[in-house]
């Protein structure tokens, strides 16, 4: 049974409510032994339950406020002089409470008194300035900040770490989603020309009644189509972008008169986890800008090779005139740095060189068995 967004959000609430219930529980036994074995003047009911009680709803009364309103509301956003006045206002609230409820449990606690009077005569007399004095001289001496020091040790620490897996995991889903999207966008890119240049060409084909052709390059579109729109990145293999290069080519080379085109690839590892359609662009932009007119002697030149992990890629193109692939490329270079650094990270090389009628890409990877991003 599907469970709706707002079911989903009560779960999670519910959830979330449980953990800090049973946080606290654990807390509360932790400062109720703590008691029993350290502090004089707990081992006589009520106070030896009462107290830790008493301890555990300060800490709380301190700890939501804190990191929750006053820490993202002020703090986080630069407002430090309303942060420090809420923060002063919740410390004194938190004085006065604690002192009261002090007080409160040892009157309803005889023994505890007398024991108090007995082994600490100092601080029973302490308590007995009243309410105001007590919580006075615990602000002015700033003694309070020592017992929320180590009541809020623990949970303040879990909270920073809890903040801080959860932002990790944050940040690796908006890296995997951003390289999905800029795929995507890649995709987009690719599609729209490309299919209307390949369907011309298919017409061009049927009209010559060239039927053995015409169903080959339909097969081909059909592949790369599929390929392109439809396949799952994560499980991408060197073999398989081999095959959607081989097709593109073939395809783009059916409108070509006078380019000699030229795939020459070599892998000793086929199933090589490979980033799809990375190679798109660079080879896109070479029977782009490659000039096809008779006596230009025009080619383009892949080489792929593939040996022991490391893996070589160039694509080499002439060029005409026109200034368009001159100096570090486009967008679409620009999005083969961003997944090569992402993908590989510093086991990379990518150079792009424009000589004299000859443009040339090159990427070099080292250790090509074992990407980054399959690691995360």
């Amino acid at each position: 049974m599907k469970v709706g967004p707002l079911q989903q959000h009560h779960l999670k609430t519910t959830k979330r409510i449980l953990r800090h219930t049973l946080f606290w529980m654990a807390f509360y036994l932790l400062q109720f032994y703590y008691g029993l074995v350290s502090v004089p003047g707990l081992k006589i009911a009520p106070a030896m339950f009462l107290n830790p009680l008493r301890l555990i709803i300060g800490a709380a009364f301190v700890f939501y406020p804190l990191m929750y309103g006053i820490i993202p509301g002020f703090f986080a956003r630069k407002k430090y002089r309303r942060g420090i006045f809420w923060s002063l206002i919740l410390f004194g609230v938190f004085v006065f409470m604690d002192a009261y409820w002090e007080i409160r449990i040892l009157n309803v606690c005889p023994p505890c008194w007398e024991q108090l009077r007995v082994k600490q005569p100092d601080y029973y007399n302490y308590l007995h300035r009243g309410l105001l004095g007590i919580a006075l001289t615990r602000l002015i001496s700033l003694g309070f900040l020592y017992q929320l020091m180590v009541q809020l040790a623990i949970p303040i620490g879990i909270k920073i770490a809890m903040a801080y897996f959860q932002q990790r995991l944050t940040t690796v889903k908006l890296e995997k989603e951003n390289k999905e999207l800029e795929l995507h966008f890649l995709r987009s890119q690719i599609a729209p020309h490309f299919l209307f240049n390949t369907l011309n060409n298919i017409y061009g084909l049927i009209l010559n009644d060239d039927k053995k052709r015409s169903a080959t390059t339909v097969a081909q579109l059909a592949s790369f189509l599929r390929y392109s729109l439809y396949h799952n990145g994560d499980d991408n293999t060197l073999g398989k972008e081999i095959r959607m290069l081989q097709d593109y080519m073939e395809l783009e080379k059916i409108r070509l008169n006078h380019t000699l085109v030229n795939f020459t690839f070599e892998a000793d590892d086929p199933s090589l986890f490979f980033p799809p359609l990375l190679l798109m662009p660079v080879l896109e932009n070479a029977f782009k800008f490659c000039p096809d007119a008779p006596g230009s002697g025009s080619w383009i030149w892949m080489q792929l090779l593939l040996r022991k992990g490391y893996l070589y890629i160039s694509i080499a193109n002439t060029v005409g005139a026109t200034p368009a692939l001159t100096g570090e490329g486009g967008i679409g270079h620009d999005n083969i740095r961003r997944r090569l650094q992402y993908y590989y990270g510093g086991n990379h090389t990518f150079v792009i060189r424009s000589e004299a009628d000859v443009y040339t890409v090159v990427i070099e990877i080292q250790n090509a068995h074992d990407p980054l991003y399959r690691s995360r």
